[in-house]
């Protein structure tokens, strides 16, 4: 399958040294503008203050009020989303690039002079709190926070289980405090995507590229290593039908040299419909409905983590079955066969993920989020079409090591 390298976005450093990233995407009156601010859940000093603070944004600043907000955002035909991840503080906006100057004077608003009031942050942790309740019955979710707790360890802030109490705790100082530290001009990155001229470039240099503002920069890598704990642990919850499970271990850095190898090795043994797992443990054996084998994202680090639900009785023998597909991939070379049809899927898949502008934008923002070069965008393609049956056996005895493993099962 024919599939040509992507153009790399185009960078330029503003005045005040932010950078700015563009990827140009056709002649559509079309625009999406991401800004990154580096820092996430990794540096905040209590549970939850960096995913309220995100929140807390949309809630008013000292130039507009929370209504105004959604309602320019109605008026201009906008969609906006804020959100956290390990490493980052991520908005994202999209909008007509007529209306870009309006809107991104109500952006800069909301990152620099957002007013945290305890009225909305009352109304936000209360709601909150709601969904933290019903989600807490998930045997999918319950199993993905001690999966996390084991691998990070409960002192790292990716590791500790949020209570409760941690809603409770969150105040308009934590927030404020936070959004000082992280929310300024040495940590921020721009994405501009679309149909984007000197004309928004200007703007966007205009309202974020002259001065230096905000707290000082951060230390390059903000993620502290995990203390991993290896092991079993179970975890009841009552009156669930089924059991969520979790294994893997907390793998390679994404510098390392194996790790674009290794991601596509966890494709073929569970990232796809047709893969190891999912033909036995699914198709062969009936013990789910769906089982997959992932790499997740933790700044520059990643976790392996193989994720299923299962009825409760089946949670040994299905077990039994990923550590034996595990083995296979280090006793049996991988067939040519399989082997290009895992290398066509993959390069299917990248073909749908690269198809516009937009989702090109997502891809190389992803790239930035886990702390890879862009250039590692076109690095993945060479390693789908050149790897071999002979690296991949050699990946897996070096990788798929039971001893290494964590286990998390949640159930009755």
């Amino acid at each position: 399958m024919e599939l040509s390298n992507l153009v790399l976005p185009k960078s330029v450093v503003l005045d005040n040294g932010v950078l700015l990233h563009i990827i140009e995407g056709g002649k559509r009156d079309v625009l999406r503008i991401d800004i990154l601010f580096r820092g996430g859940y990794a540096v905040q000093t209590l549970p939850l203050q960096a995913m309220f603070t995100n929140r807390m944004l949309r809630e008013g600043t000292s130039d507009y009020s929370a209504v105004e907000i959604s309602r320019n955002l109605d008026y201009y035909g906008a969609w906006m989303d804020i959100y956290s991840s390990q490493g980052y503080n991520h908005l994202t906006m999209y909008a007509m690039c007529r209306y870009a100057e309006p809107l991104l004077d109500m952006i800069e608003s909301m990152v620099k002079r957002p007013q945290f009031r305890k009225s909305n942050l009352s109304t936000l942790r209360n709601n909150g709190k709601s969904f933290y309740k019903i989600n807490s019955h998930k045997v999918d979710i319950v199993s993905q926070r001690h999966f996390e707790n084991m691998i990070w360890g409960e002192a790292h802030p990716l590791g500790h289980i949020v209570t409760t109490e941690d809603y409770d705790a969150i105040t308009c100082d934590a927030i404020s405090q936070y959004h000082n530290q992280i929310y300024g001009s040495a940590q921020m990155e721009i994405f501009l995507t679309g149909s984007v001229d000197e004309k928004i470039t200007d703007a966007v240099n205009k309202r974020f590229g002259c001065d230096s503002w905000g707290a000082p920069a951060l230390p390059a890598n903000v993620l502290e290593a995990p203390y991993s704990l290896l092991g079993k642990r179970k975890v009841t919850l009552e009156g669930v039908m089924q059991s969520g499970v979790k294994i893997g271990f907390m793998a390679m850095e994404s510098s390392h040299r194996d790790f674009l190898k290794f991601r596509f090795l966890t494709v073929l043994l569970g990232g796809y419909f047709g893969s190891r797992l999912m033909s036995n443990i699914r198709e062969e054996k009936g013990y789910t409905y769906h089982i997959e084998a992932e790499l997740d994202a933790y700044g520059s680090r990643n976790a392996f983590m193989i994720s299923t639900e299962t009825a409760n009785e089946y949670v040994e023998p299905l077990v039994a079955e990923v550590y034996k597909e595990m083995e296979r991939l280090k006793e049996q070379p991988v067939s040519k066969e399989e082997l290009e049809l895992v290398r066509n899927y993959t390069l299917g898949e990248l073909c749908r993920e690269y198809e516009g502008a937009f989702q090109k934008a997502e891809v190389f923002i992803n790239a930035r989020l886990s702390g890879e070069p862009f250039s590692f965008v076109n690095e993945y393609l060479d390693v789908v079409r050149t790897i071999t049956a002979e690296e991949l056996i050699t990946l897996a005895q070096k990788y798929l090591l039971k001893h290494n493993m964590v286990e998390v099962v949640v159930g009755a």
